[in-house]
């Protein structure tokens, strides 16, 4: 159960390496998004960048889209290529369920913030032509490397502002299939977690009554994502306040997710799929003294660099500004994902 060792193993072909990137950051902050997301990009030249189409911020009344907020940060990475060696492309995130707090970004004339209200929402002709009408309007960029559908749709997230908050799997099938319906050739790819080892990951997936056994969940929805979608997408944090078993070591921590991530490479591969990390963390969590740091990130980007995965996007690229050890930390992370 806490075991860590596993026999090393060449390196795969390199991973497209990047971030995420959410203006809302650069908002609390009283900053522009568009300059924090320019100068993130000529910092580490990445090969993707995610960035979210927020239906509470593209539909602000049932009856109106606006997307220049999102239009906004695509001309961002045209300026930037225009002047870069190496070219970035975009994943775009659809949905409800989006990355960055609060999770579920639901306009405020949408009503309450949970099931079953939310699905009658997403059922609903504005959430549809709000799904649609980005599809159809981004599908044509050159940018566009591939869609995210929903962020974590089958997990539960516990914060003030929403109650149940999980994607009915029937509407993310639905979304599913409009990418492919309106987008024909390109790939959906939906997140979760895994548990705190990949010995969680087997007994999920092999034992499922183990966890009402135990009557805790010990592990995000991986298999389901997985079958849900063209990529699984797993989001990797190693330390934060819902962490298990925080006496370990993030050495440690981050060679369990290691093990995983070859678990699920293997289970992805079995399904003629791929699998990505939608969301590396490359930031401490909160003001934690003794907790991630900017080694933490680089020793575990090595680790990861031997893992059959074939997108890699790290996880808190908007504190790098602040911070010039970090935004170092993740421009070499990034040169150890690649390294040939």
């Amino acid at each position: 159960m806490l075991g860590s060792e596993a026999w090393p193993h060449e390196a795969p072909p390199p991973p497209l390496a990047g971030f995420s990137f959410s203006p809302l950051s650069s908002q609390w902050a009283h900053r522009d998004p568009v300059v924090d997301l320019s100068l993130l990009l000529a910092a580490t030249n990445p090969d993707l960048v995610r960035l979210p189409i927020y239906w509470e911020t593209v539909e602000p009344s049932p009856d109106r889209l606006d997307f220049s907020s999102v239009d906004a940060l695509l001309e961002a990475v045209v300026l930037h290529n225009e002047r870069a060696s190496n070219q970035t492309r975009v994943v775009l995130t659809i949905g409800a369920r989006n990355f960055l707090y609060p999770e579920l970004h639901e306009p405020a004339w949408a009503g309450p913030r949970q099931q079953p209200h939310l699905n009658q929402m997403q059922s609903g002709r504005a959430y549809r032509s709000y799904i649609d009408s980005s599809i159809l309007r981004y599908r044509g960029s050159p940018l566009l490397y591939a869609w995210q559908v929903e962020n974590e749709p089958f997990d539960y997230v516990v914060n003030d502002l929403t109650g149940d908050d999980q994607i009915q799997p029937a509407q993310l099938a639905w979304e599913i299939d409009e990418v492919h319906r309106l987008d024909p050739g390109r790939q959906a790819m939906t997140t979760t977690f895994d548990g705190w080892n990949v010995a969680i990951d087997t007994f999920q997936l092999f034992a499922e009554p183990l966890e009402s056994w135990l009557g805790v969940p010990l592990s995000g929805h991986p298999a389901d994502a997985l079958a849900a979608g063209d990529v699984l997408g797993l989001d990797l944090y190693v330390d934060g306040p819902s962490v298990p078993l925080r006496f370990t070591s993030p050495a440690l921590r981050s060679e369990w997710k290691a093990q995983a991530i070859e678990f699920w490479a293997a289970q992805a591969a079995a399904q003629k799929k791929q699998l990505w990390l939608a969301e590396v963390q490359a930031a401490p969590w909160g003001t934690a003294l003794h907790g991630f740091t900017p080694a933490d990130l680089i020793a575990s980007a090595a680790g990861y660099r031997r893992q059959p995965v074939q997108v890699v996007l790290m996880w808190g690229a908007d504190t790098w500004l602040q911070d010039p050890a970090w935004l170092s930390a993740g421009a070499q992370a990034m040169a150890i994902l690649r390294a040939q």
